[in-house]
C-alpha cells in the first residue's frame, strides 16, 4: 500500500468533495453511485441500501435540510443501512456546504467537546442527533465569528488537524 503525503491526502479530499459537492448540488435526491461515493469520502464500507430506499431517504432528508430541520434530516439519513451520524452528516455537507459541516473526531477536538466523544459505549457523536445539532450550530457559529464560509472554517481545522 502506498502512503500518501499530508499534502497528496489533502489534495486529493479537496478535490474529491468539490466534485462530488459539484455532482449533486442540484439535484434533489441521490443515486446509488452518489450516496457510495460520499460514503467511501468518509469510511471505506458499502451498503445495503436499495438505490429506490436511497433515493426515497435522501429526498426526504434533503427537504428537512432545507427547511433547517438539523436533527430530523439527520434521523431520515441514519434510517439508511449502515449510515450514522458521520456519513449523514458528510452527505448533507456535500449536498449544503453553506449550511452543514462533517462531524469528525478531529474537529469536535479542536472545538473543545470531548464529552460528545465519550468512549462509554460508542461515542455520542456518532449516535446521538441532539450532538449533530449542537455540533453544527456551534460550527455555524463559529464560522461567522471568524467571517469565513462554514465549509471553508471545517476544512481549514480538518487540515490543520490532519497528520
Amino acid at each position: 500500500m502506498v502512503k500518501l503525503t499530508k499534502k497528496a491526502r489533502i489534495d486529493y479530499a479537496r478535490k474529491e468533495f468539490d466534485d462530488i459537492n459539484n455532482q449533486i448540488k442540484n439535484k434533489k435526491e441521490l443515486t446509488h453511485y452518489d450516496f457510495l461515493r460520499i460514503r467511501n469520502f468518509k469510511l471505506q464500507n458499502f451498503s445495503a441500501a436499495s438505490e429506490e430506499e436511497i433515493k426515497e431517504k435522501t429526498k426526504k432528508a434533503f427537504e428537512l435540510a432545507e427547511k433547517n430541520k438539523i436533527k430530523e434530516a439527520i434521523e431520515e439519513l441514519c434510517k439508511l443501512h449502515g449510515i450514522a451520524i458521520p456519513i449523514a452528516s458528510t452527505i448533507l455537507s456535500m449536498k449544503f456546504p453553506e449550511k452543514y459541516a462533517i462531524i469528525d473526531r478531529l474537529l469536535i477536538e479542536e472545538l473543545g467537546e470531548k464529552d460528545w466523544l465519550n468512549p462509554a459505549y460508542s461515542p455520542r457523536y456518532k449516535t446521538d442527533p441532539k450532538i449533530y445539532v449542537e455540533y453544527i450550530n456551534l460550527m455555524r457559529k463559529k464560522a461567522k465569528e471568524y467571517g469565513v464560509k462554514l465549509r471553508d472554517f471545517e476544512r481549514g481545522i480538518w487540515e490543520k488537524k490532519t497528520k
